[in-house]
């Protein structure tokens, strides 16, 4: 059996991120994993029943500590219930708050039983007015709060660096025009 592949694919929300990892997932037939798809819903209601704006993770305290590692956690367990089965998994989050851990995904192979496999991080890369730009095309409720505050949402999410070790990185710069929904 050849080895799975692990892709993650990251950058701050209206990237690109969705777009170019359901590409990858699609060239190389891998399981598709977007963190939004898997755990949205119940991070949502969870919010909502702890009495917190649904829309708001980037300044809330309680999703930060309490929601964010449940879903990060999730994600991973699904990759690595895939990877057991030998297949490549594409995982689409934006997996900020765990750039500083160099070995991050390391500890998340061994806590979740992924076989040996290949990690690539995709970097997909937008200018901050191109990206502003997006966000506000998009319309979604959950980029209000980023729009509201924009120069501390950049200062904090546009220049963070991925510091994993273990595995190939590949930079996409993504300035092409997105679908409606990008």
């Amino acid at each position: 059996m050849t080895v799975p592949s692990v892709f993650i694919v990251i950058g701050p929300a209206g990237s690109g991120k969705t777009t170019v990892a359901q590409k990858t997932a699609k060239e190389h037939s891998a399981a598709y994993l977007d963190k939004d798809r898997v755990c949205g819903r119940f991070v949502e209601f969870a919010l909502k029943a702890a009495g917190h704006d649904p829309t708001d993770r980037e300044s809330n305290d309680y999703y930060r500590d309490n929601l964010l590692p449940l879903e990060y956690e999730t994600l991973l367990d699904v990759a690595g219930a895939n990877l057991r089965l030998g297949r490549s998994v594409v995982l689409d989050a934006p997996f900020g708050a765990y750039f500083d851990e160099p070995d991050f995904l390391t500890r998340a192979a061994e806590k979740f039983h992924w076989p040996p496999s290949a990690a690539t991080v995709v970097r997909v890369r937008v200018p901050q007015d191109l990206l502003r730009d997006r966000l506000i095309r998009r319309g979604l409720e959950r980029d209000q709060w980023k729009l509201s505050h924009w120069d501390e949402y950049w200062s904090v999410y546009g220049s963070l660096e991925c510091a994993w070790s273990g595995v190939q990185y590949l930079d996409f710069n993504n300035e092409t025009p997105l679908p409606a929904e990008g």
